[in-house]
């Protein structure tokens, strides 16, 4: 039997196309968000199925699927981000508001003070924060908690005006 690379010659590739990384699909999944969001959600599954550890595109799809009401599956994205990386204050921030809209305020609260504890300048993350402990607060007749809450509500407030006098 002889060899069929020794007798066949396959000569030069032409026309062929570069396959897309996995960066590549990302890129496109972020140009999508806004203009088509159902094919950036397919772009960043693309992407993920390249490199699993993308933390950026296990965020954006968890907040694309968060905003289509898919709770569950962006709980699981969010999470997947922060296995890549859980030094990034806005995955725990995105984990937060998700466990929060599930219904899951204690674990919303400590995710929130996750993120907080990584950036305490999240501005956001002092007001849903302080929103949920006064919730509790106000339910339980808990002083603890509402000082907690009055105590996010000056930070939201402090860092809200010196955002806004920076502009």
């Amino acid at each position: 039997m002889g060899d069929l690379l020794s007798t066949t010659s396959i000569g030069p590739r032409r026309g062929l196309l570069r396959a897309r990384t996995a960066h590549d699909w990302y890129e496109r999944g972020l140009a999508l968000e806004d203009t088509a969001p159902d094919q950036a959600i397919a772009a960043y599954r693309r992407a993920l199925l390249g490199r699993a550890d993308l933390a950026d595109a296990h965020n954006n799809l968890g907040r694309l699927l968060h905003d289509k009401g898919e709770l569950k599956l962006a709980e699981s994205h969010y999470r997947l981000a922060l296995t890549c990386d859980r030094e990034v204050a806005l995955y725990w921030f995105n984990l937060g508001v998700v466990v929060e809209d599930r219904g899951r305020i204690d674990d919303a609260i400590e995710s929130y003070q996750q993120a907080l504890a990584l950036d305490p300048a999240l501005v956001d993350a002092h007001f849903n924060v302080a929103r949920l402990y006064e919730q509790l607060g106000r339910s339980s007749h808990d002083e603890l908690m509402l000082r907690r809450a009055i105590r996010h509500l000056a930070d939201y407030r402090r860092l809200a005006a010196s955002s806004a006098s920076a502009r």
